[in-house]
C-alpha cells in the first residue's frame, strides 16, 4: 500500500478520474476522440474528463494534438524520460490488473465531487429519458 501511495505521488495523480483517463488512453493506444466521447465511455461528465486530460497533459503523462472540430488525438506519453516515473506507472498498472489492487487505488485517490444533476447517487449513472417519471415502467 505504501508503494501505491508513493507511486501516485510521484506521478502526481490527484483523482480517480485522472487515473481512469490515463489508463483508458494507455490501453487504447493512440485515440482520436473528444472529451465527451471519453466521458461517455468511462461514465464521467465531460467537464471531469476535460479537466483530467488537461491535468495529465500538463504532467506529461499523455500527449494530445491540437483541437480539430472538437476532436483530438490522444496518446500515452511514451516520452516519460524519468525512469522512476515510468517504473511507477508500470507498477500501478500491474496493481490495478485485479479487483483487490483496483480497490487499493480507489481508497488512495480522491473521488470527484458528484454531479448535482445525478441526484448524488453512487455507482453507474444511466441517463433517464426526459419526461419519463421514476414510477413509470
Amino acid at each position: 500500500m505504501d508503494t501505491v501511495i508513493r507511486n501516485l505521488k510521484l506521478l502526481r495523480i490527484s483523482s480517480l478520474a485522472e487515473w481512469d483517463v490515463l489508463v483508458f488512453i494507455h490501453r487504447h493506444g493512440t485515440s482520436l476522440a473528444s472529451a465527451e466521447n471519453i466521458a461517455r465511455l468511462l461514465g464521467y461528465t465531460p467537464a471531469v474528463v476535460s479537466a483530467a486530460l488537461d491535468s495529465l497533459t500538463s504532467k506529461a503523462l499523455i500527449e494530445r494534438s491540437r483541437n480539430s472540430h472538437g476532436v483530438r488525438v490522444y496518446r500515452h506519453s511514451s516520452a516519460i524520460h524519468d525512469e522512476a516515473r515510468r517504473s511507477s506507472f508500470e507498477e500501478l498498472i500491474s496493481v490495478a490488473e485485479d479487483r483487490p489492487g483496483r480497490l487499493v487505488l480507489i481508497r488512495n485517490l480522491p473521488q470527484n465531487a458528484p454531479d448535482p444533476q445525478m441526484g448524488m447517487r453512487g455507482g453507474l449513472h444511466l441517463a433517464r429519458r426526459k419526461g419519463r417519471r421514476n414510477d413509470q415502467r
